[in-house]
């Protein structure tokens, strides 16, 4: 992550920072914490209201970012607001989720994700073939009869 930048620019790219995030689907707009604004000496380039589980904030700063994701994922000029974040630096909402596709799998109890841009299919778990899981457990959607 690093201040919004343009690559056509003659003044060279600002340095790269890389922070903890936390990709989160309840979140609409992504949001960064303080720490990551001063580190990047962002300067505020507006004001909204954000609605979140503690209430309704008003006048939160947002800025302007370039992000990278997952290694070569790039967004430049992303607006971001500034907020009060536990145990993460950064979250990913649902401005930068529905770019592309994202998808969580729990295979042998093991938790991962991948992402990528642009979307290019549907994923319906439900439905994709008929036959059993692998483990013989119901799919969601299916129930075992009585």
């Amino acid at each position: 992550m690093y201040r919004r930048w343009n690559p056509e620019d003659t003044t060279p790219q600002p340095p790269r920072r890389q922070y903890h995030a936390v990709w989160d689907t309840g979140a609409t707009v992504s949001t960064v914490s303080e720490r990551v604004v001063e580190d990047l000496g962002l300067q505020a380039e507006g004001y909204d209201k954000v609605f979140h589980v503690g209430g309704v904030e008003l006048n939160v700063p947002q800025y302007y970012i370039n992000l990278a994701v997952l290694t070569d994922v790039h967004f430049p000029g992303v607006r971001v607001l500034q907020g009060k974040l536990l145990g993460t630096d950064v979250l990913i909402g649902m401005d930068i989720i529905n770019r592309g596709d994202f998808a969580v799998s729990n295979k042998n109890g093991a938790t991962s994700f991948s992402f990528r841009i642009p979307s290019v299919e549907d994923f319906d778990f439900a439905s994709a073939d008929n036959r059993p899981s692998p483990n013989g457990a119901a799919r969601l959607g299916e129930h075992e009869p009585n």
